[in-house]
């Protein structure tokens, strides 16, 4: 035994198995290397605002892999596009390399409708504000438990609590005005838009009248920059009364402070009355 070691047939092949264990190390070496593209990156491109339907034709050339991991309602963004990714735009990342991508979602999530009736006005719009609905009109009808939620409606049809209705839907709210002639003050409305005017007024127990918009017409930008009536620590109406809305888009026009110096009495003008 010891003498085979000492031999030079040993040695040969001994040389011949550590040459070949080297060269098959280094093919490995390499391969793994070419397989893997070590040492080479590229930079995550910006998928933000494409559509779905755009995506495979967006990463034919980049390199780069997508999934959709995830859809978020967003009111403000286009339906079925890209709003966010990992990993971020700019990022190294090794060429075939997965990007997780959120969408808006194309139809807004279901939720059910909370019981809204028996509430006070001011429960209501609490309600309709965290459940993520959006205010429409107040109706005031005569009833006697003043200022308490009658009816729920959506397009003009009762809605029954528990029901599935889109997130961002607009509730409709019918309310008590009471059988006494009760007056309340009329709020301050300037710079406000048309909706947030609107719930102003309803948690004054008052509803939106007449509204009307300067030209151009534009309803997303314009605000509040008259009233009638007025406003006033001493100007009321009747419960349930409306307030008529003039909106413009001209920031010139809408006055820092409510004007209301020229209001000094009470009011108890009947041409309120429906």
């Amino acid at each position: 035994m010891f003498k085979f070691i000492k031999s030079r047939t040993f040695f040969i092949h001994l040389g011949i198995y550590t040459l070949t264990l080297a060269l098959m190390c280094w093919l490995v070496i390499s391969w793994l290397g070419s397989y893997t593209s070590h040492g080479k990156t590229i930079k995550v491109p910006s998928f933000s605002g494409v559509k779905l339907a755009d995506l495979n034709k967006f990463v034919s050339d980049k390199n780069v892999r997508y999934l959709v991991i995830d859809s978020i309602y967003d009111t403000k963004s286009p339906k079925g596009t890209v709003i966010k990714q990992e990993p971020e735009l700019g990022s190294e990342v090794k060429e075939g390399r997965i990007i997780y991508l959120y969408v808006t979602s194309v139809l807004p999530p279901s939720i059910q409708m909370p019981k809204l009736i028996d509430r006070s006005l001011r429960q209501a719009i609490a309600m309709i504000v965290t459940y993520g609905f959006k205010l429409g009109t107040v109706k005031f009808v005569p009833d006697q438990c003043a200022n308490c939620v009658l009816d729920q409606m959506v397009k003009g049809k009762k809605i029954e609590p528990g029901t599935g209705i889109a997130k961002g839907t607009v509730i409709n709210l019918v309310v008590g005005q009471g059988l006494s002639d009760e007056e309340v003050g009329v709020p301050c409305l300037s710079g406000l838009s048309s909706s947030e005017a609107a719930g102003k007024l309803a948690e004054a127990s008052l509803s939106v009248g007449l509204v009307s918009y300067d030209e151009p017409k534009d309803s997303a930008s314009s605000k509040v920059y008259r009233q009638s009536p007025s406003c006033g620590k001493q100007t009321v109406i009747k419960m349930g009364r409306s307030v008529d809305l003039f909106l413009t888009a001209d920031k010139n026009k809408i006055p820092q402070k409510a004007d209301s110096s020229s209001v000094t009495q009470k009011t108890k003008d009947e041409n309120f009355d429906n």
